[in-house]
């Protein structure tokens, strides 16, 4: 329900002094708005990465090694002498590849990579494209999922016991996890193309376990393994260590 109340007012001097007074308010209110607006637009076109000159491929792998850097902080590390990883299968959901250019949010994800052999001379590749411009701030994560009956991630290898004999052992990932690695920066050209590389230091997805753990692990049919199932204290450790296990090197290609 509305209600009207109509009212009338006698013209005066003052009245019409009024009047003026509440226009020239109005309109001085009127031209402040959009002074405002236009402060915002100019505001918002800042955050609008500058447009692209051209373009660059930015290919993404996933490796293994059991050689440990040596610029890595030594407490980020396991050495067990004895164990040596021989083999390994890494199911990627995705790449994602995450930056900052010219201050705008940059996120990008990739196709995925199926049973990867972490072991290979020249490992399976996945590539996204980047448009020019300096990218900061870049955070690129492997996603390990599970598909099927495809596990994230296994590694198998052998172990030299206390008795000098040799032990197969086996790490069985039955849950999703992420390999995740940071950089400053990249300076895409347009001319040259990136490969992106995630160097899994096995020895840091061990870090927190020693040679005796595995001496006390449980065998099954003569070998260490270890999964959800077996050894389970000795799986969680492993686990936990896989996010941080990654090591980025990012090589350039230039084009002819």
């Amino acid at each position: 329900m509305y209600i009207y109340i109509q009212c009338k007012i006698p013209v005066t001097i003052t009245n019409l002094k009024t009047m003026k007074t509440v226009r020239t308010s109005i309109f001085a209110t009127v031209v402040l708005a959009i002074i405002s607006l236009a402060a915002c637009q100019k505001n918002n076109k800042s955050n609008v990465a500058p447009a692209a000159t051209g373009s660059s491929k930015l290919a993404f792998q996933l490796q293994a090694t059991n050689a440990t850097l040596a610029s890595l902080p030594s407490d980020s590390t396991s050495s067990i002498t004895g164990l040596v990883w021989t083999a390994g299968t890494a199911n990627v959901g995705k790449f994602a590849f995450f930056a900052k250019r010219s201050g705008v949010t940059i996120n990008v994800f990739s196709n995925n990579l199926t049973n990867v052999d972490l072991f290979a001379l020249t490992p399976l590749q996945t590539y996204i494209t980047l448009d020019t411009g300096i990218y900061k701030k870049i955070a690129i994560t492997a996603y390990l999922e599970k598909q099927d009956t495809i596990l994230p991630l296994k590694l198998t290898g052998t172990f030299v016991n206390d008795s000098s004999k040799t032990v197969p052992i086996e790490f069985d990932l039955s849950n999703n996890a992420i390999v995740q690695v940071k950089a400053d920066s990249i300076d895409v050209s347009g001319t040259t193309d990136y490969t992106a590389l995630l160097d899994m230091q096995l020895d840091r997805v061990t870090k927190g376990i020693t040679a005796d753990d595995l001496n006390k692990a449980k065998l099954t049919d003569g070998a260490i393994i270890i999964s959800d199932k077996s050894n389970v204290w000795l799986y969680y450790k492993m686990r936990a260590n896989i996010t941080l296990c990654g090591w980025f090197e990012c090589r350039r290609h230039k084009r002819f």
